[in-house]
């Protein structure tokens, strides 16, 4: 680095080599990460933080344009606590420097500022962790350049400071001297900070030194890491929410959200503000943010399925579905399923399906509401860092997609697949499930027994395959009105329906498509045909066992189970809820049945 000043172009390369000298040690990160929770994430939060920030600012002379850029883009791009830590250390920096070019003692002095910044982002700020290394980076930065030191040795004597202060992150935490390993967060800003060193020392970058993510390289076996202290974490979604135009300054953001959970960080920027939880019920945090501001992304990683990757897997391969198909959280503990949540879209709001936005708050809103929601489905890049995090676990990936002549979401999961494929060893396996709700759940939760039971990727996709043929669902909807809504049944269809107090059936085709199954004119008689049509698939083909699904109706799902129990003297592996994905057309009120028929139906 040539001169003593600190300007833009400086900034923007040390980001580069900060940047480039992390991604080796992704998983390094993830291995070590305990603290808050061991949910072996900490690299890949940090990497896409900073990848958001250098694969999207330019090149500028000027240090306070550099810095505001990189500000805006860490609010908008920052993942989980480290990552949102770095966020508002940066927009604490941002808001300090309005020159164009500084000194160095002058700009390690507002890096020095800057630390407070990151420490009041906390609600409870934890030493021992990033945030020490970072105060002793920024305190030795600042006392080597009082001392004026060239800028190569200022930095390198900051370097050193902060590889200290790692080195102690264990008597500060508990938890790390428990495990034998120093912070995850505080490991991977000391690898950050080696880049920047060699700014200091290597100078300028070329601009086409950008690189990606390399998730190719393999680290060695680090016997040491096992997480011998491995709690089951007390709150279970990792919850972060992005706001435009906050109303609301940080105090009253945390004094808001304290309650509702821990782990509590905000960062506030100008334009954008990104809150990080930890709690039980992400519709929880969402409902207490909407009327605050515009909620322009919103993310809920489970961590007690992420702490099950990580460390207690139960099998080579990973099996996984959306959230159309309906599964009850404990089947998905139980085997381990990993579910990727559908966007609901409704009015200029957002929502993951089931996550933060419940079945309850959904038909709640339905009935108040003169607007008709919609579904998105989940964004390449979301399903790709997916399926890639995962595959540091995981042998293979089984997908088991909702059918699809019935949603988009089939479609992206298999171009991601493709993508990935092409890119690596064939790792990713997409099966359209031809199925939905009750019946989609049926097939994962029979996938992932069997991967439990240590069956292969190639046996698994043969069982998929075969078992898809024997599963039916029937629904029975009590109402039109939102099949209506949706375009699904024509006005005067419904308007008919409705005068002559229709009772539906539906059921789906061996493609996939929805078909009108049965009818009737009463909810007797809808009783008497359902009995029917199972005793009839009893008679022929038998029933290996079934479930129950409904929409705010477990009364109804009950008289459905009673049905089904005396004719097949079985009783239903759960009755669960539908989700509001699926909920938008049947309405509440709905209960849908999924069987497994023990023969495949005749050809004839």
């Amino acid at each position: 680095m040539s001169g003593n000043n600190i300007g833009g172009l400086q900034i923007y390369h040390s980001f580069l080599r900060g940047y480039n000298n992390m991604v080796e040690h992704r998983e390094y990160m993830n291995r070590i990460n305990v603290f808050p929770v061991a949910d072996g994430d900490t690299g890949n939060n940090m990497l896409q933080t900073l990848k958001g920030i250098v694969s999207g600012v330019k090149p500028q002379r000027s240090a306070s344009a550099v810095l505001e850029a990189m500000a805006d883009l860490a609010l908008q791009g920052s993942r989980g606590n480290s990552g949102i830590i770095i966020s508002q250390y940066i927009n604490g920096l941002s808001s300090k420097v309005t020159q164009d070019s500084l000194a160095l003692e002058d700009f390690s002095n507002l890096l020095k500022e800057a630390v407070n910044d990151a420490y009041e982002a906390m609600e409870t700020p934890q030493e021992g962790t990033i945030l020490t290394v970072l105060k002793s980076w920024a305190h030795g930065l600042y006392s080597a350049s009082k001392k004026s030191n060239p800028v190569s040795q200022a930095f390198s004597s900051a370097l050193n400071s902060a590889k200290e202060a790692l080195s102690k992150t264990p008597e500060q935490l508990k938890v790390l001297k428990d495990n034998g390993v120093v912070d995850a967060g505080a490991w991977g800003l000391v690898c950050f900070l080696k880049g920047i060193d060699a700014m200091g020392r290597h100078g300028l970058l070329p601009l086409s030194y950008r690189k990606q993510l390399d998730f190719s390289k393999e680290l060695p076996p680090a016997e040491s890491l096992a997480h011998m202290h491995d709690p089951v974490p007390t709150k279970r979604y990792c919850t972060e929410v992005l706001l435009e135009n906050c109303l609301v300054d940080t105090p009253y953001l945390k004094d808001l959200l304290r309650p509702l959970g821990d782990s509590l960080v905000v960062s506030q920027g100008k334009r954008r503000t990104r809150i990080h939880i930890h709690s039980n019920d992400p519709s929880e945090i969402v409902r207490a943010l909407q009327p605050l501001g515009s909620l322009v992304e919103q993310k809920a990683d489970d961590m007690i399925r992420q702490r099950q990757t990580s460390h207690h897997r139960l099998s080579d391969v990973a099996v996984i579905t959306d959230s159309i198909a309906d599964i009850p959280l404990d089947i998905q503990d139980k085997y381990q399923i990993h579910m990727l949540p559908i966007r609901l879209l409704w009015d200029d709001e957002e929502y993951l399906d089931r996550i933060t936005i419940t079945p309850g708050e959904f038909y709640r809103l339905q009935a108040e509401r003169t607007s008709f929601p919609g579904s998105s489905v989940p964004e390449a890049a979301r399903v790709e860092l997916y399926f890639r995090g995962l595959l540091d676990h995981y042998k293979a990936l089984v997908v088991i997609s909702v059918g699809k002549v019935l949603s988009g979401t089939h479609r992206q999961m298999t171009l991601v697949a493709e993508k990935i494929n092409s890119q690596e060893k064939k790792s990713v396996f997409v099966v359209d499930s031809c199925l939905n709700s009750a019946a989609q759940g049926l097939l994962v939760r029979e996938v992932a027994k069997a991967a439990m039971e240590g069956q292969s990727q190639e046996e698994l996709l043969s069982l998929a395959e075969a078992l898809k043929k024997r599963i039916k669902i029937y629904v029975s909807v009590s109402t039109f009105k939102y099949m209506v809504k949706g375009g699904r049944v024509s006005p005067l269809k419904g308007l008919l329906a409705s005068m002559m107090n229709l009772k539906p059936i539906v059921s789906l085709d061996e493609q996939g498509k929805g078909i009108a199954f049965e009818k009737a004119f009463s909810q007797k008689g809808l009783f008497k045909k359902i009995a029917k049509i199972i005793q009839k698939t009893q008679d022929e083909r038998g029933i290996e066992r079934y479930i129950l699904v409904h929409a705010q109706a477990l009364d109804r799902a009950q008289l459905f189970g009673d049905i089904l129990r005396k004719i097949t003297g079985k009783e239903p592996d759960y009755i669960g809820e539908i989700s509001p994905i699926v909920g938008m057309h049947s309405g509440q009120g709905a209960v849908a049945i999924g069987v497994i028929e023990s023969q495949l139906p005749s050809l004839s």
